[in-house]
């Protein structure tokens, strides 16, 4: 039976893929929202191995590493369908406090020659108000899949503002979801990444004030060295709940706008590298970028990683993503020598 379920979902992916890129994911999140999960999943999910579960601060304990990243489900529409498919955590957004149409399209482009995608979509999404009803309306657990927020701020906010956004964003959601990440890093939101700097940091942490625990802060990966590693310094002073690294790489061609996939795998695992230098382990990590096999899952975690998101390798792998991607996980693990992902994390810095 799950091989039968597993070649419909191949067919159908690969029927997705002969679409535009963006009617292909308007579609597909479709479907998803009609929870076809609760009918069929791979029994594999259900039986995870011990050694898979991993600790990350605010998300607790979950079953495996592997969760979705933002921009997938940016109105919290097929929360359900996509737990169901294996991710042990889901981040929604980014979500704006007014509902914004984002760029002119066609704003999201394939290559799959090397397993990429550039997008511009330029924080498209309900509004903060609207995907917050649709979250309560579906009573969801977070006991079962924690939710996370990607906050982001509206296209027309002035920077000197965009605290305001934030805060607002977080309001509507304090009581639905588990965990919030700020984004500073969007390449498609004009002067965002600026704000991206020690001082500003210090201002969102003394805003949020305790509930700066549950603020992870997402950077981008154009970022030098130095002007990175002050950021994570300033991370651990401010007690944040971590960080999530890294969001997409700005490009101009083929396409202007951000680069996922597997091209940023290397760039994304230097920016974890440049993180432990300065916190030796100490402030937690999600790794996000280029991941399409168990053993780039692995790779993550001993730079670092808790936990670690995926988006570009569900677009291309279908979705028993997360079930391939655990299996493969399975068998790298006691090959490079670790009884479980707790005994890899940052092992590479040993």
């Amino acid at each position: 039976m799950i091989d039968f379920w597993a070649s419909c979902a191949g067919l159908s992916t690969k029927a997705l893929q002969l679409l535009p890129p963006e009617a292909a994911h308007h579609m597909g999140m479709q479907i998803l929202a009609m929870n076809p999960t609760r009918f069929f999943r791979p029994g594999a999910l259900d039986h995870l191995d011990a050694s898979l579960r991993v600790q990350v601060s605010g998300l607790g304990s979950l079953p495996h590493p592997i969760g979705l990243a933002a921009g997938f489900d940016k109105n919290g529409i097929a929360i359900k369908g996509l737990a169901g498919l294996g991710f042990s955590h889901i981040e929604i957004g980014a979500v704006t406090p007014r509902a914004q149409p984002g760029n002119l399209q066609p704003r999201l482009f394939r290559y799959r020659s090397d397993r990429s995608l550039i997008n511009r979509m330029g924080f498209n999404n309900d509004g903060a108000a609207k995907i917050s009803s649709r979250i309560a309306a579906q009573f969801w657990s977070n006991d079962i899949c924690p939710l996370g927020v990607n906050i982001g701020k509206n296209k027309d906010t002035p920077a000197e503002k965009a605290l305001d956004d934030f805060l607002q964003v977080h309001a509507v959601f304090r009581d639905l979801a588990r965990f919030f990440v700020i984004n500073l890093s969007s390449p498609n939101t004009p002067g965002l990444r600026k704000l991206a700097t020690p001082e500003f940091m210090a201002e969102i942490a003394r805003s949020f004030g305790p509930e700066i625990k549950k603020m992870w802060i997402k950077f981008d990966p154009d970022m030098d060295r130095n002007s990175f590693q002050k950021l994570v310094e300033e991370a651990g002073n401010g007690g944040w709940a971590g960080m999530v690294l890294t969001n997409s790489q700005r490009v101009e061609a083929p396409e202007s706008g951000g680069l996922s996939g597997r091209p940023l795998f290397d760039r994304s695992n230097q920016f974890l590298d440049w993180a432990w230098e300065v916190h030796r382990g100490k402030i937690p990590m999600i790794g996000v970028g280029g991941i399409f096999s168990g053993r780039d899952v692995l790779e993550k975690i001993t730079r670092g990683a808790n936990a670690v998101q995926i988006y570009t390798a569900f677009a291309y792998r279908g979705p028993w993503v997360v079930a391939n991607l655990l299996q493969e996980l399975a068998v790298e693990l006691p090959r490079r020598g670790f009884s479980s992902l707790a005994e890899a994390r940052g092992s590479q810095f040993a």
